[in-house]
Formats: structure tokens, sequence, C-alpha cells
């Protein structure tokens, strides 16, 4: 018997899953201790934070005495630009007081992994770290002074909480702003809101060569403009275009294109971040660089729409937008849709995709609509999409093994309410869709049949804000929004990964009312994987946080980890979910996916238009990307002991590159695009 393990890079930290060769439980075994090995300096182990009781203090010295037990675990202390090992090692003994390591049964050690996030030449995606109830978060803030508002903290240029909880997120868009600035180029920008100081700093830079079209944001009386008073000020300064949408609708992009001193677009941001302190700090974000000028250009051209829309919604802009163009970029597909459209078709494109899933689908939701009657498909979120493929009646795409899991932001009826769904055919009755509302406004789903976790208050705000910031909770958290990105990721380790991010909130209202973009791309497996780890990192903290919140309620809910080797079982027993997550996990077999891939794929580079519609998509090879992971598994023919990079890649001239050798890099293509310097955070 060993121990397999696999480790994924998502840039801000590492994801680590493992399981026995033989699915067989350890005897004795108490958990497993992570040994790392950092930039090349003496192992350490990352612990859990919990013991065997309440009583049980870390003994710093001996961390691995406080084991892991499950086989899944998150490294957020790593760093941009680290280089890292790691080794999972059972903890075994007959008791909790007489504990050792068996390294005898410890995995290998990985290969070299540096944390550079996952990305192809020309696609890249960025995560805060806006989940304030995360146990990282809480630690800092004991440290803060209780004499600030934790808006202001978060607000000031430079103060480390706002540096950290913006992760990668904030310095990119900073490198983007910066780098455009320095080339002389322009900016034709659409926002939903604006009130982040550094990011209208380095908008004011550019002058009458920032093109922004500014929505009224959420409707706040009188006005219901939201950005009237950044608005006023920057008409001062740069190009302003008012987008003034009426009750109903919300002009809600939040998109850069980059262009050239002429006019010509380079490249684009879009995602899911509002450009607010908010948004970058204190909400689970995400933002998209894709640095290709046809996919530019196709969102210059929504903006141009967006702009001679004046403060209506003609019905020639549907019209247009009810068409997409699907590019080839890195060798992969990239379909861009716009709203509104005139029938959904952006949704009709999704759900095509989402019925042709094969191993599972991750995803984050926010405000993705009310649940629609089953008679009414075509008006059904995309969230209801993803359930449905769990349900057996009259469904022709059901699958029962389909791993499906995600968290929605937002009281969802006959979703996140215990009611009975309407009578069929009937409308559902008015339910709450206030995220203020106090209970519940997060759920988690580990399928669609089973109600998901609802995360009470306690859950989502953490204890030493509301003992020591409680003033101004209400002020930063009481709009209950805690994950504001918009994503689905479907089988992001198979053959035709998928991601879809923008800032559509993916329901029939923002596809038939208003100002959005929704960015699919199949087959990039780095993009996929840096989403789906972000997913699941998203939803272990709210599940851990939980635990935590049921045990301080209750002491006799779980008091700790367990003194006996049964833990093991829920996980490695056959036929279970966890066994069935954590292969999923684990991925395909090493020795498949280290095949060679046609250069031919990719040797057109990016940029390339289909010729025909997204109805019929381009055809001919596609490259195979392959996922930023280091494994102790082994490929067929190679030598036990010895292991090696889990698979070859192929960069956007059509060229293999060895992982091995990747590893060694000095990461020039992604300095390249970002700007970004290594280990800069």
């Amino acid at each position: 018997m060993s121990i397999e393990l696999k480790v994924y890079d998502n840039g801000d930290h590492t994801c680590l899953i493992w399981l026995p060769s033989d699915l067989a439980a350890i005897p004795d075994c108490r958990g497993f201790a992570i040994e790392r090995t950092r930039n090349g300096d003496k192992p350490n182990y990352l612990h859990g934070f919990v013991g065997f009781s309440d009583q049980d203090k870390l003994d710093p010295n001996n961390p691995w005495r406080f084991p892991v037990q499950r086989y899944m675990w998150w490294d957020y202390d790593v760093k941009l630009g680290d280089s890292v090992q790691y080794r999972v090692v059972p903890v075994v003994g007959k008791d909790k007081d007489n504990l050792s390591l068996q390294d005898g049964l410890a995995s290998a050690l990985t290969p070299v992994m540096i944390i550079t996030g996952q990305f192809t030449p020309h696609l890249s995606a960025y995560f805060n770290k806006g989940i304030v109830s995360a146990q990282w978060v809480s630690r800092a803030l004991d440290a803060a002074s209780k004499e600030q508002k934790i808006k202001n903290l978060i607000g000031t240029v430079d103060n480390p909480l706002r540096d950290a909880l913006s992760g990668l997120l904030r310095p990119e868009i900073i490198s983007l702003l910066d780098d455009a600035k320095k080339a002389g180029g322009k900016l034709f920008a659409a926002l939903y809101e604006l009130n982040d100081p550094e990011l209208i700093a380095k908008l004011e830079t550019f002058g009458q060569d920032c093109n922004l079209i500014l929505a009224n944001g959420a409707f706040k009386p009188p006005d219901n403009d939201e950005n009237k008073a950044i608005r006023a000020v920057l008409k001062t300064k740069v190009r302003v275009f008012d987008r003034i949408v009426s009750s109903g609708h919300f002009a809600h992009d939040k998109f850069v294109v980059v262009c050239d001193s002429n006019r010509k677009p380079l490249k684009v941001l879009t995602g899911s971040t509002n450009w607010t302190i908010t948004g970058l700090c204190t909400q689970a974000n995400n933002g998209l660089i894709i640095d290709d000028p046809a996919v530019a250009q196709d969102f210059l051209d929504a903006w141009d729409r967006i702009h001679a829309a004046g403060n209506g919604y003609p019905s020639s802009l549907a019209a247009a937008n009810s068409t997409a163009k699907t590019f080839t970029v890195d060798g992969c597909k990239v379909t861009p849709w716009f709203v509104p459209t005139q029938n959904a078709e952006d949704l009709d494109y999704a759900r095509k995709l989402i019925n042709g899933a094969k191993e599972g689908i991750l995803f984050l939701f926010f405000n993705p609509g009310t649940f629609q009657p089953d008679d009414q498909p075509e008006r059904w979120t995309l969230l209801q999409n993803v359930l449905n493929r769990h349900h057996e009646e009259n469904n022709a795409y059901y699958d029962p093994n389909l791993y499906i899991k995600g968290v929605v932001n937002q009281e969802i009826p006959y979703l996140t309410e215990d009611q009975a769904p309407p009578a069929k055919g009937k409308k559902p009755t008015a339910g709450s869709l206030d995220p203020t509302t106090p209970a519940h406004s997060v759920a988690l789903y580990a399928g669609g049949i089973e109600p998901p976790a609802r995360l009470t208050h306690d859950v989502l705000v953490p204890a030493n804000i509301k003992d020591n910031f409680g003033p101004w909770e209400k002020e930063l958290l009481g709009a209950g929004v805690h994950v504001h990105s918009k994503v689905i990721v479907i089988d992001p380790f198979g053959e035709n990964p998928v991601v879809m991010t923008g800032s559509h909130n993916l329901g029939f209202k923002a596809s038939s009312k208003n100002d959005d973009n929704l960015v699919i791309i199949e087959g990039n497996a780095p993009l996929a994987a840096a989403y789906a780890v972000n997913i699941i990192a998203t939803f272990q903290t709210y599940r851990w946080n939980s635990y935590v919140e049921a045990h301080r309620q209750d002491p006799k809910v779980w008091h700790g980890l367990q003194d006996t080797d049964n833990w093991q079982q829920g996980y490695l027993q056959a036929g279970s979910d966890h066994l069935a997550e954590l292969q999923f996990w684990m991925g395909k077999d090493e020795a498949a996916l280290a095949q060679p891939v046609a250069a031919q794929a990719v040797a057109a580079g990016a940029g390339t238009e289909s010729s025909a519609s997204v109805q019929t998509l381009t055809q001919g090879g596609r490259a195979a990307h392959q996922v930023n992971a280091v494994s102790t598994r082994k490929p067929h023919g190679v030598a036990a002991g010895k292991p090696v990079r889990q698979v070859s890649s192929i960069d956007e001239h059509g060229i293999r590159h060895d992982k091995q050798t990747a590893n060694g890099r000095k990461l020039t293509a992604h300095t390249k695009h970002s700007g970004r310097k290594v280990g800069g955070r």
C-alpha cells in the first residue's frame, strides 16, 4: 500500500488530494501530517486547527500531533514564485497519547511545483480572498486596531488587510492599467459600480484616453444613482458616458478593453468584480484576462452598442446580441455572449454544455433568480439546469453519478428554502430574494437531490468582526453579498473542460433585461482547474465554519478529532459520495494524460475567429492544455520510486514542453502577459 498524492496550484494557494492506492483504511491511523518543503528550506508540517479535545493545545515543536482527518487540504501560506514539494505521512498510534509518524506508509515527495497560477499564454484567471469568514481573516483582524472601521482598512491603499483580501486579483488589474498607460493606450470600460480609490486613481491617469460607460449601479433613493458622486468627479478628468437605466434593468457589466493609441483593441479584462472596495476585498470574485485582439474587438463592438443605446434598451441592442462569435485562443474555443438577448440564446448555448457534462459540474452563483416552473425550461436559471442532471423523471440528461458541488449566494424560493414547489404550470409565489434577509443567504450544494446546507449569519461573519467591529458590521456585510463570482465549471479534468464566467448572473432576468457578458471557454484545462480549485476552496471554507459554529452552539455536535481509526471509513467506503469526490479530484490516470498532442492544433496561434456562428463551432484539432499539477502517481513504464511531473503541455506555437522543464522556467509567458514581478503581492 502507498499513498497517492496530487497537488493543484491556484496562484494564491495549493490544493492537496490524496488516497491510499488500495483504498484500504490504515490500521490505527489518527490522521495525516502534511510535510512541505518550500524554496529549499527545511521541511515543516501543515497541521489541522483542532486536537482530539477542546483542551488540546498545539505543540509548535510537533505540529503533526494535530493531524488532518481528511483527504483534501489547502496550503494558503504559499506565495507567487515559491517552489514547493509535499509529502503526506500517516499519523498512527493506539490512542492520541501514543502517536508517531509512519514514514513507511507515506506518499512519495511530489516533484517541485512553482506557484504560478493556472494559465495558458493568452488566457488567465485571478481571484481575491474575499471570504471574510476564513480563519486567516479572523487571525488578521485580531491584530487590527479596534478603533478603525473595517471599511477604512480595506479602502486604504497599501493596507495589509486590503492587500491580503484582494489576493492576486487587485494587483493584476493594476498591472493591466499600468501597462496600458505606459504604452500610450486607450481604455474603453463599462462599469456597474465604482468607488475603489486605487482603481479610480488609475483611471484618472488616462485623462481623455479613458472612455468610461458608468452605470447607476444598484437603485438607491433619492437619485437612483449609486455612482452620482464619483460620476461628477470623473467627468472633469476622463470621458464619462452615462448609462442611467430604469428600474427593472441593471447596466451590470464590469469589463475594460485595452486599445492602442489608434483604438485598435489588444486585450480585455472581464469577470465578476465590481470596481469597489467590497468587490475587491469582502466578496469572492474573479477576473479573467483575455490577451487577444479579436476577442477584445468583440468586446469593443459590444461597448459601442451599449454607448449607442444611451440610457435605454432599443430592440436593436438585443437583436445584435442574439448571435455570438467563437474565437480560437490558445487552441481553445472562446465564445463571448453579450446581453440582453431576444430569446435567451446565451442560456441555450450554456445549457447544451451543462447537459453534456460527463464527470462533474462545480459552480458559484450570485442572485441567479427565482426557481421557474418545470414546464418553462426556457426560463430556468442555469442553476436549475445543473441540479436537473440529478433528477430522473422525464429527463434524457439524468446522470446520478455526476459530481455536483457549489455555493449559491441568495435566498431562492424552492431552492434554498424548505417549501414545496408550486403546482405544475403555476407561477411561484413571491419569495424572499432580498440578500439582506438575515437567515440563509448562502447555501452549499452537494448534489441536485439533497437540500442544500443553509448557512447562518454566524457562519458567514467571524466572531471577532461581530465582537470588535460590531458598529460597522452592517455597513460592510449587511448587504449579504459574500460570494459574488458567477462561475460554472464543467468536467475540469475531462476531455472537454468548460468555464463559464463574466458579469452575467446566469439567470433569465439577466439574459433578457440587463447589460452583461458571459464568456464560455471550451478546452482549456488549466483555466478550468483554476476556477474549480477556487470553487471547492470556497465551499470547504464555509462547510468548515458551519462545523465550528455548530460546535460553538452545542459542544455535543462535534468535539474534535476522533481517537479511533474509524474516521477513515466514511471517506473510503465503496460507493460513498466522499470517495467519489476524492476520485474526481484525483483525475485521470497520469499515463493517459501524458500522451503527446498534435502540434498543429495550436499552430494558428491566438485570435482565430470561427467562420460560422456558434451553432457551428470551429472544427479541427484543439490543443489539450494540461493542468499545472504535480502527482506521485506514475505513468506506465516509469520506474518505481521516481515520481514524475504529471503531463506535458503545448505552447502557443505548437511546441511540446516537458512539465519538469516547465517547472524550472522563469515564468516568462505569464510575466509578459501580466507585467507582474514574480513574488510581488
